[in-house]
């Protein structure tokens, strides 16, 4: 018989753990118990924590437990996020362009064109190096869930089993292994590789047969970039200097197409070979778009990494959806998952939903409905006149549209506005809103998740149009297709992610308004999908908006 697992006594240092936290970390030292003493029980967990119950120090507790630990985040943001909170307890580590090589003094050059990548260059320790070989050796391996799937399946070598692997915001996970397998062809590539665009053919089994064919040229490719990059090294006495100065432009440029040919080459080997899977082809028409091969699956590469990572799996976020589902879309016997919840800590009056439709929007209705929506959010921002908040923008091209609008109304609503133009500007974005004295509004399509914006950082937030996947995406309307589960369950975890923005700890309060008409028909067909800590304020704000309704939201 197992010792009692005692998680608490490996509470990380410094705070005392919340209730909600530490009903959770009970519940899992029982379920962790059982699985150490019956092969049969459960080992994967799926565990639901709304926002503000403190996911992070659950899992740092579950990691300093087992002393051997992968600790997966979304994204890179988040594993700052731990790296600043947990600090010394956990080995970092991101890709090797997050890194300076130090071998060039000020001179900026990323580890991944650094002395050690060039041709014939030192094996050194560089910061990615140091990095990497810390996280392999250390108690808590802590990455982000991309680099992890990319090295665990081409590299798997390199990563032992461990006694625990655990999934933050795992609601992404199908996503982001998806992406780690896609083979996406851009038009810089394909004019270097092919010759110029590649075809638009019918489905991807004759992608696959074109692929074929260009494999050993492509390899062949692959070879002549790194003649290249030798013939560039000088001969004689210049060569002894030639490694102490920063790559050149020219070699920079060779560098970075080898790497990618050869990231290229291992998804395209693994497209040409998977013909027992299903392919999606996404090739928007419009010139100059990149052609990419998408997995519609990606349940024997799930199971792959949540059955030889670990001895347990934690998978955790705010809401997962429907056990049955998630077991089947991880290729998971649902006897063999056991899912641990736990309620808001917060008061409904510090997490308030107000309603505001203003129709229902869709693609074929929002251009109808625009002014009344843009309309709207101009009131909502009036009514916070000092407030920091957050507008979640249905697209880009929607976000646009609604800040011209917006700083078309006067400077008192443009000097607010923070406009996050895509993912990549997100953490300028989110220094400068956090920075500037002034009540300033982020709006974006991408802040639903993966966003800490406590207290006045964000007073109130704007869900502008229900968050469902795009099916002019070849590929969702493809897994719609398999499975009309998915496409619901994935507005449902969307809905709760952008909910969750508003309120982050106890003492925190903030308000969600919400100006679809459809959040109304969503409450009503799929009440079933939804958390009981998001339905309370969802019901509470359409009896405020419609006190006669009838008892089936209640």
């Amino acid at each position: 018989m197992t010792d009692r697992v005692d998680l608490l006594a490996h509470f990380p240092p410094g705070v005392a753990p919340r209730p909600q936290q530490a009903r959770l970390l009970a519940a899992l030292a029982d379920a962790i118990a059982e699985a150490l003493d019956d092969p049969a029980a459960p080992r994967v967990f799926f565990v639901e924590a709304p926002p503000g119950v403190g996911k992070s120090h659950v899992a740092m507790t579950l990691a300093r437990w087992s002393g051997d630990a992968y600790l997966l985040t979304s994204q890179k943001l988040l594993q700052d996020q731990y790296e600043r909170e947990f600090g010394d307890d956990l080995q970092l580590v991101k890709g090797r362009d997050n890194y300076v090589c130090e071998r060039y003094g000020e001179v900026p050059v990323p580890t991944s064109r650094g002395m050690c990548r060039r041709p014939r260059g030192p094996q050194c320790q560089c910061p990615y190096a140091r990095a990497k070989a810390a996280a392999l050796a250390g108690p808590i391996f802590c990455t982000n869930t991309s680099y992890f799937a990319t090295l665990r399946h081409w590299r798997a070598e390199q990563l032992r089993k461990r006694r625990l692997l655990i999934v933050d915001e795992a609601h992404n996970l199908e996503s982001q292994l998806v992406s780690v397998f896609t083979a996406a062809f851009p038009l810089e590539q394909t004019r270097a590789w092919f010759g110029g665009p590649l075809p638009r053919l019918g489905d991807a089994d004759e992608y696959r047969a074109l692929m074929r064919d260009h494999l050993e040229r492509l390899e062949g490719r692959l070879e002549t970039l790194g003649r290249e990059l030798e013939a560039l090294r000088p001969t004689g006495a210049a060569a002894e200097s030639f490694l102490s100065m920063p790559p050149s432009r020219e070699e920079q440029a060779l560098m970075a197409e080898h790497e990618i040919l050869e990231a290229a080459l291992a998804r395209i080997r693994f497209f040409v070979d998977a013909e027992d899977r299903e392919w999606i082809v996404r090739y928007p028409p419009d010139s100059g778009a990149t052609l990419e091969l998408v997995p519609l699956t990606v349940t024997s590469m799930a199971r792959e990494l949540l059955s030889e990572s670990a001895d347990l799996v934690v998978l955790s976020s705010a809401y997962l959806g429907h056990r049955s589902a998630l077991a089947e879309c991880f290729g998971l016997a649902e006897a063999t998952v056991r899912s641990l919840t736990s309620d808001s800590p917060f008061a409904l009056a510090q997490r308030r939903i107000d309603y505001r439709p203003v129709g229902r929007l869709s693609v074929t209705s929002l251009p109808r409905l625009e002014p009344a929506l843009f309309d709207a959010v101009a009131a909502i921002l009036a009514e916070h006149p000092r407030e920091k908040g957050l507008i979640h923008a249905p697209s880009y091209a929607a976000g646009r549209r609604l800040v011209a609008d917006l700083a078309g109304r006067g400077p008192a609503f443009s000097r607010r506005l923070i406009w996050v133009e895509s993912a990549e500007a997100k953490t300028r974005s989110l220094d400068q809103h956090r920075a500037a004295a002034a009540p300033t509004v982020l709006v974006s399509p991408s802040l639903r998740e993966g966003v800490d914006l406590p207290d006045d950082f964000l007073r109130f937030q704007v869900v502008t149009k229900m968050p469902y996947p795009d099916l002019g995406d070849p590929w969702t309307a493809a897994r719609r297709s398999r499975d009309p589960r998915w496409y619901a369950l994935e507005t449902a975890k969307a809905l709760v992610q952008a909910y969750g923005r508003s309120c982050r700890h106890a003492d925190d309060h903030g308000i969600t308004y919400v100006l679809d008409g459809q959040f109304e028909r969503f409450l009503t067909h799929y009440r079933p999908l939804l958390p009981p800590w998001f339905l309370d304020a969802a019901h509470s704000a359409l009896r405020a908006r419609l006190p006669d309704a009838s008892s089936e939201w209640c």
